[in-house]
């Protein structure tokens, strides 16, 4: 098995077992301890350190085999009690605690199978600290591992959703994302560390200025990813990710309250632009291959969608007696035709419009 189909095959049982709620049940902990409102006493610390001990050596020790049962099993064991209803934040942060000093090492290993049960582990603990952990392992410069780095922006997308952490916190993750993906080459690494900051953006509770300061690293991203690119004129994997991301920010944009739309605009239609003149820049080298020519074809034409979409609310001026939308759009029409010329009218048209006020101050 090539090390990503282990990856995939990896992730969806980590994924689908826990949606599940397979690691319900009764952990083997006192419940007065996953229960507690205060700060561990010391017995209760060494309860739950003797618990992990017994589970711990299987997962820096046990079998790493085809099937890995041990391993799953071990992870499955130190899972429960931090996703057990009943458990609380004190506990949960105690219960990290501990993990974090012995799954550190695991983490940064060398075995992908058992770092990526180490890293789930932590996962449920919703310690931030677990979590940056887990951040660590998404930038190139700290992991070399590109198989590792999927994996645990996978879990960070998961991961989100429900930490103990303050709304800062997903301010300086997804900065630490954004520059994670600056770094990146992997595309897949780059569309799921793109998505964890979407992930993060989308947590229901969180305030809107929060929101909107993740949602600006996420533009940010694209956008020193758009700068890293158009610099070539080989064709680039990273519009790979692109396309798959940019549909989804598509989707977000549009149910996204103007004022936040209008404060994500701000970096996110120059990042676009940029995001355009890369793919002009390797015009030629797209074309000529196909599969290439199709994903560079959808982030010319969604880049375009979410430029007039934005641009539309900050200068609703300029579309005043204008054609319906689609007919109006250039920069795929031309990227499909062939046009080059057209196309590259087209986009100094929008990169004057994008330097310009509203988007320049």
């Amino acid at each position: 098995m090539t090390p990503r189909l282990l990856l995939t095959s990896l992730l969806a049982a980590c994924l689908t077992s826990a949606a599940l709620g397979q690691t319900s049940g009764q952990s083997g902990l006192d419940r007065a301890i996953i229960g507690a409102n205060t700060q561990l006493t010391e017995a209760q610390k060494n309860a739950v350190s003797s618990f992990a001990a017994k589970h711990l050596a299987a997962i820096k020790d046990g079998t790493s085999s085809a099937t890995g049962k041990s391993l799953e099993d071990a992870r499955w064991a130190l899972v429960t009690p931090a996703r057990d209803p009943a458990a609380t934040p004190a506990f949960r942060k105690a219960y990290a605690g501990l993990l974090i000093v012995e799954l550190v090492p695991v983490v940064k290993g060398p075995d992908l199978r058992r770092a990526l049960n180490a890293m789930q582990i932590l996962r449920f603990t919703r310690s931030p600290d677990a979590i940056d952990v887990i951040i660590e392992r998404t930038a190139p410069g700290a992991e070399a591992d590109a198989g590792k780095r999927i994996a645990a922006a996978s879990l960070l997308a998961d991961a989100f959703e429900d930490l103990d952490a303050s709304n800062t916190f997903y301010e300086s993750s997804s900065r630490r994302l954004r520059d994670a993906s600056a770094a990146e080459s992997d595309w897949m690494a780059l569309q799921q560390k793109l998505n964890a900051i979407a992930a993060a953006a989308r947590r229901k509770d969180l305030p809107a200025e929060n929101a909107r300061n993740v949602r600006r690293a996420q533009a940010e991203a694209i956008g020193l990813v758009a700068k890293s690119a158009k610099a070539s004129t080989e064709a680039d994997n990273r519009m790979l990710a692109m396309q798959r991301i940019l549909v989804g920010l598509r989707n977000d944009l549009l149910v996204m309250p103007q004022a936040d739309r209008s404060f994500v605009a701000k970096s996110l239609a120059p990042a676009l632009t940029d995001l355009v003149a890369a793919t002009s820049s390797q015009w030629q080298a797209a074309h000529a291959d196909a599969n290439m020519n199709a994903s560079y074809a959808s982030v010319v034409g969604t880049s375009e969608v979410i430029l007039r979409l934005i641009d539309r609310g900050e200068r609703p001026q300029a579309y005043t007696g204008s054609k319906p939308d689609a007919d109006s759009r250039v920069l795929a029409a031309s990227w499909e035709s062939g046009d080059k010329a057209k196309f590259d009218a087209e986009l100094k048209r929008w990169s004057a419009v994008v330097s310009a006020a509203p988007y320049k101050n």
